[in-house]
């Protein structure tokens, strides 16, 4: 492992998904502009890109007026590549004259990634950004994963420190955490958060060959 070794925590979270709210595919920064400022959310519980195709599972983008938009999934299954059930992504916004906020939440549940490499019992990303007209900041707090188990080793309950990563011998390697932050922190601010992020690479060639995101939640607000 690089970085920042995970530990386990003492308890798990009682529930997780609307709990986090306060009311990609890594998602890419971007404005989208209201009135008086900007906002931006999209969730996506799981991202599968292969050479076959991609594909996005309970996908969630905030209007640019802001509101609240959801989208749930009973379960999903991709042969050899990803299983997993009650995947579901919610995004909330306001803008108004004095502040701007938007936060997004993507979950799933009993989660299997490659044939049992790595497993969650759940995973949830979120994202939260805020800006005010004199600052900008995003956070990612409530961010988790339950059960986490990669290659056979537990890692239990674990809020990993931001980009964690870990070699996945013969496919690539895997990036949990994963947290790509944009903005100048005065007016505008935007935060992508990967929970797991799976970088494929081909066995032979060396070469990318895709990747897969459980957990990929986006938020972005400017004033």
């Amino acid at each position: 492992m690089t970085g920042t070794t995970m530990r386990g925590r003492a308890g798990r979270p009682s529930t997780l998904g609307v709990l986090a709210v306060v009311s990609g595919l890594a998602l890419a920064p971007g404005w989208a502009k209201g009135q008086t400022g900007g906002l931006a959310g999209q969730g996506a519980a799981a991202v599968v890109n292969t050479v076959t195709g991609a594909q996005q599972f309970a996908v969630a983008a905030l209007p640019d007026s802001g509101g609240m938009v959801d989208s749930e999934q009973e379960s999903v299954a991709v042969p050899n590549t990803l299983s997993a059930s009650g995947l579901a992504s919610i995004t909330t916004g306001q803008v108004d004259q004095t502040l701007v906020s938007a936060t997004t939440t993507a979950e799933a549940a009993n989660v299997t990634i490659l044939d049992g490499l790595i497993t969650a019992e759940a995973v949830l990303a979120v994202a939260t950004s805020y800006a005010n007209g004199v600052a900008a900041t995003s956070e990612s707090d409530g961010s988790t994963l339950v059960g986490l188990v990669v290659n056979g080793v537990c890692y239990g309950d674990v809020s990993p420190a931001a980009n964690t990563q870990l070699t996945l011998p013969g496919v690539g390697h895997v990036v949990f955490n994963e947290q790509i932050p944009n903005g100048d922190g005065l007016h505008n601010a935007a935060l992508t958060v990967n929970m797991i992020h799976v970088y494929l690479t081909d066995p032979v060639l060396g070469t990318p060959a895709g990747d897969i995101v459980v957990g990929a939640a986006k938020s972005a607000a400017s004033l």
